[in-house]
């Protein structure tokens, strides 16, 4: 791939998820998913935005967990509207006026003008505009000196010895009633290149017709490999997809996962299990099939044992000797048995050569997802 990005995207820096309930959401970070938390708002910050807000840090993954100190916080405008959910994306770039030259020119809208904050040994500049994904923003940030210094923020000592086992951000799918302004926006003003796409239906046991299904498209930007898969709802059962399910519950698109890569999956499972993590379930026919599917996939370099993946019911797929490994926490309302806290879920991967997005696999998470909605 190779090719330079012409943003000057490095990476997502990082994700602001905006939440109500803000001790369950560190717990769950800390305790529960093995994060390490890294920095946490001044009150300076949190006079500015009537807003806590801290950062849970594993390599190079900053979650930003922000929750309202009043009502008339942005944080509480956006759940007034909407569940917990992503409400703003950062990406690092390497010249902040290179980035804006090219997003004028390309109609972005924006949201503010450039903004600086500064602190002993870090100077941010940023700028942010607004994107066709319900209230999701986009924020570019430039950084001047030492990147894990956040201005406004106070670092929190890190456990050295704790092993972290999340390495980046693969990349986050979107779920919407629409894929095309999603797509074109990506196209047009952030210069993504189209990486992958499917469509399909479920099958409707009961009535031997096509059921639910959806149309998928990844955008990425060839020079960071940032990614963002776009779903929409698919003709003629739309209203009864589960991705039109997400916009009801979500009250409006929104990124209904991030994906978190791994080196050996297994093993984090198995810890995350033992932390208490809630997984969807794959049926056992899933494994049944496997071997086939992945002779027909000219796959016969599989080094885990399919019986310790059916034990922790982690998805494959992959083409001529490349694979990946693939596993999906319950979503929020799952995890928290409560309906108001969303949607929203992790998936997490590991990379064995392969760099797509497997329509086996997907079409898998898509069916495990109705089973779980249809059994609540």
């Amino acid at each position: 791939m190779g090719i330079p990005s012409v943003l000057g995207l490095l990476k997502v820096y990082s994700v602001e998820f905006v939440v109500d309930y803000f001790d369950r959401s560190r717990n769950f970070y800390i305790n529960n998913m093995g994060f390490q938390e890294t920095h946490c708002s001044t009150p300076a910050w949190e006079n500015r935005f009537n807003t806590k807000a801290f950062y849970f840090s594993a390599n190079d993954i900053k979650i930003m967990v922000s929750a309202p100190l009043s009502h008339h916080s942005y944080t509480a405008q956006y759940l007034k509207i909407l569940c917990p959910g992503i409400r703003k994306v950062t990406f690092l770039v390497k010249n902040l006026n290179h980035t804006i030259e090219y997003l004028k020119n390309h109609h972005a809208t924006f949201i503010h003008d450039v903004l600086e904050i500064e602190s002993g040994h870090s100077q941010h500049r940023f700028i942010t505009i607004a994107t066709p994904i319900g209230f999701l923003e986009f924020t570019f940030l430039e950084i001047e000196g030492d990147e894990d210094e956040i201005p406004m923020f106070d670092h929190i000592p890190s456990d050295k010895t704790q092993k972290v086992t999340y390495q980046s951000i693969d990349h986050m799918t979107i779920n919407a009633r629409t894929i095309f302004p999603i797509c074109y926006f990506l196209e047009h003003v952030l210069d993504f290149k189209k990486f992958w796409s499917v469509a399909f239906h479920t099958p409707d046991y009961q009535s031997g017709k096509k059921g639910t299904g959806l149309t998928s498209q990844v955008m990425y930007d060839p020079g960071s490999m940032v990614k963002f898969a776009t779903n929409e709802p698919l003709y003629p059962h739309f209203n009864a997809s589960q991705i039109q399910t997400f916009v009801e519950r979500n009250h409006g698109a929104g990124i209904q996962h991030l994906a978190l890569s791994v080196e050996r999956l297994l093993d984090t499972i198995e810890t995350l299990r033992s932390r208490g993590v809630e997984f969807l379930t794959t049926p056992d026919e899933y494994y049944d099939l496997l071997p086939e599917r992945l002779a027909k996939q000219n796959v016969s370099n599989l080094k885990e044992d399919i019986d310790d993946l059916k034990k922790q019911g982690i998805l494959v797929d992959g083409k001529d000797d490349k694979y990946l490994l693939q596993i999906f926490l319950k979503d929020a309302s799952g995890l928290y048995h409560e309906e108001h806290a969303g949607p929203f879920f992790y998936e997490i991967i590991q990379r064995c050569g392969h760099p797509g997005f497997g329509e086996g696999n997907f079409r898998a998470l898509f069916e495990a997802i109705e089973l779980q909605e249809s059994s609540q």
